[in-house]
């Protein structure tokens, strides 16, 4: 397994056990992600994102430095206080269109500050110089750094108020070379028959190997 891989199962664990309740992390608690199974609780997912491998003197020989860049994913989800039913509603009278619409734009804002609160959990594990080695050890990963912040739009499913939003942490590593052998297996067998309906004669078919 190449080093990126061993970086963010990594992460995924450094924020699971830092978390302590507070929000979830995919891949180490499993759940769903639709509004429901994440009302009222706060979700994490680690993804590589991309790397990039600096040309040095040693050419192709020995191991490579990796720039790496992860990416965090947040989500929030957050019941609705609106009165779905009388914004839908098109015999709603004007003040309580109005009324239902507010509730709607205050749930929105709680989920924003829900989001900020999640975004300053995750910063703060990240940037803890107490976790700079990710747990694995002097050497392993280096100038790790979170780069940026990124918050969507929020998103009305029903009685639910998602929002979504980013965090991209950078940090370097080396990846040895040591070649790959792949797994020599059988050549395998396909047989596969057309059966025409109405076809008295038999099936056509065609064998592979074997």
């Amino acid at each position: 397994m190449m080093r990126f891989a061993t970086i963010r199962d990594a992460l995924r664990r450094l924020l699971a056990v830092q978390a302590q309740g507070a929000f979830a992390v995919v891949g180490e608690q499993k759940r769903g992600k639709g509004a429901e199974s994440v009302a009222n609780k706060s979700l994490v997912e680690v993804y590589y994102h991309q790397g990039e491998f600096p040309k040095s003197a040693a050419g192709h020989f020995g191991p490579t430095k990796h720039d790496l860049t992860f990416r965090i994913d947040l989500t929030v989800s957050l019941p609705a206080t609106a009165d779905v039913a009388t914004i839908e509603n098109p015999e709603s009278s004007a003040e309580a269109m109005a009324a239902a619409i507010a509730d709607m734009k205050e749930s929105g804002l709680a989920a924003d500050a829900a989001l900020d609160d999640l975004f300053t959990a995750v910063y703060q594990i990240l940037m803890d110089a107490r976790n700079d080695d990710l747990g694995l050890g002097l050497g392993v990963v280096s100038s790790r750094w979170v780069t940026q912040l990124q918050k969507d739009e929020p998103i009305k499913t029903g009685s639910y108020t998602v929002l979504t939003g980013r965090i991209l942490y950078t940090c370097n590593a080396t990846e040895d070379v040591r070649g790959y052998t792949g797994t020599v297996i059988d050549e395998p067998v396909i047989d596969v028959n057309l059966q025409l309906e109405g076809d008295t004669a038999g099936a056509a078919g065609v064998q592979v190997g074997g």
